[in-house]
């Protein structure tokens, strides 16, 4: 069975929602930040190299040319940035957007003060659908609901960790959920181990993925689908 609880916020995870939530949401600033504050591979080793090649005009030549070669570097520097901005803008404002949209729910977390901390004591076996970028977890989560979880590869979501060790299958979940994003911040398994079946479903195509998503509801990762555990078990393995 599934049971919620109201908890204060950890620490690391208030920090970390501080560092997003101070992010200065003007794109012309973010972008020159970006440009010329040496981030991109290519500026750092620009301004990593460029006083070195002065350095070395001014001892073989003296004052006079490192002026000069300081004056060809600077218009080199002004048509770079100005060449890159061009090409890399997209980028650079779809990166805008992302933190944009991350300071926002920050805030809204922050100002909600505090954390869903939820137990789940699986009575049956979770099942798993993979997909390109990770794995589906359903889990019965009782009163004719069911648990969903969209774990990422990405390498950012530990679960992604414990579910390729096995560690999903274990009888007790615990997690942390942030009240207004909804993310997931902290998972945790204990107990025994449940079985499987011998071989996971996977999604392999873009039209199953959808069809699949559609027919869950589109839940976000975290949510309860309230429908029985079994009915949707079928109706997935259906589409995949």
């Amino acid at each position: 069975m599934l049971s919620t609880a109201r908890v204060e916020i950890p620490a690391p995870v208030t920090a970390r929602l501080r560092n997003a939530a101070s992010f200065n949401d003007n794109v012309n600033e973010f972008a020159r930040e970006d440009l010329i504050g040496f981030k991109r591979p290519i500026a750092a080793a620009f301004a990593l190299i460029a006083p070195v090649a002065l350095a070395l005009v001014y001892q073989g030549s003296g004052i006079g040319a490192t002026l000069q070669a300081s004056a060809l570097i600077l218009v080199i520097v002004i048509a770079g940035v100005y060449l890159a901005g061009r090409k890399e803008w997209p980028d650079i404002v779809a990166a805008f957007q992302e933190r944009s949209i991350e300071k926002r729910k920050a805030v809204a977390d922050l100002r909600c003060g505090f954390g869903e901390s939820s137990f789940l004591s699986n009575g049956r076996s979770p099942r798993f659908i993979e997909h390109e970028h990770g794995v589906l977890a359903l889990a019965d989560a009782g009163d004719l609901k069911t648990l969903f979880f969209d774990i990422s590869n990405d390498g950012t979501d530990p679960r992604w960790e414990l579910y390729v060790s096995g560690e999903m299958n274990r009888r007790v979940w615990r997690w942390l959920r942030l009240p207004v994003s909804r993310e997931v911040v902290k998972f945790s398994t204990e107990g025994s181990k449940m079985a499987q079946k011998s071989k996971t479903p996977k999604i392999d195509s873009i039209e199953a993925w959808e069809a699949v998503n559609v027919a869950l509801g589109e839940p976000l990762d975290g949510a309860l689908i309230h429908r029985p555990f079994d009915e949707l078990l079928e109706t997935v393995e259906q589409l995949v």
